[in-house]
């Protein structure tokens, strides 16, 4: 009998380690992978890195040229203080913020004067009330004006640098990326959609109030 229990036992032993080896040899099973859930594309999200545009060395003007001394009184002659929005654009093509620049710049009628090599510059100091007001922004066919609705913010006084790489008026309605930090624009901000009410807003500045403090410098225009 206690042979019989012996083998017995002995079998039992033999089983379970024969289990047990069986389980060691087994490779752990794999989970399967999950796939990534891709992220969305913010809308307002204009791209920073955009590389600025190559261009061309300027050719050299080979016209001739006179100096013109701008002063407080002949100052409106050449030039005048225009808005130029300039528009952030999203990868869809739409408009998601609006760079605004008040901007003094040359009358149409001088530009093609203007030595493009030159290396005049005339200085300028303004004073002018600063809005907020609520804006009409067509996101597509890129218009763009003010409304009536206006809350006044500050009075300020800012100055300007007008010279031959100063921000044209004809570049309303381009990329931003390509124009920034223009010495021209006496005043700069940005106009964004509220994310809920979907109402856009930004500054105005009533440019047939704003008042010349000071202005010094020259022009080099074509005889």
């Amino acid at each position: 009998m206690k042979r019989f229990l012996c083998i017995c036992l002995i079998l039992a032993l033999c089983l379970s380690l024969c289990a047990c080896g069986k389980k060691n040899t087994e490779a752990p099973s794999t989970p399967e992978e999950v796939p990534a859930v891709p992220t969305p594309e913010p809308w307002t999200a204009a791209p920073e890195n955009t590389p600025e545009p190559v261009t061309a060395p300027a050719t050299p003007d080979t016209r001739s040229f006179h100096r013109v001394d701008i002063t407080a009184d002949n100052w409106n002659t050449y030039f005048q203080l225009r808005e130029i929005p300039l528009y952030s654009i999203t990868n869809s093509g739409v408009i998601a913020q609006v760079y605004q620049t008040y901007c003094v710049v040359l009358r149409d009628e001088y530009l093609d004067l203007a030595k493009g090599d030159g290396d005049y510059s005339v200085d300028f100091s303004f004073s002018f009330d600063l809005y907020y007001n609520t804006l009409k922004v067509d996101t597509k066919d890129y218009t763009y004006g003010h409304t009536d609705d206006l809350m006044f913010e500050v009075s300020a006084t800012k100055s300007a640098t007008y010279d031959r790489f100063a921000l044209r008026y004809s570049a309303y309605g381009t990329d931003h990326s390509r124009y920034s930090g223009y010495s021209n624009a006496f005043f700069t901000g940005w106009a964004n959609i509220h994310p809920d009410s979907k109402v856009w807003s930004g500054f105005y500045i009533d440019l047939s109030k704003v008042t010349l403090e000071s202005v010094s410098g020259y022009l080099e225009l074509a005889d």
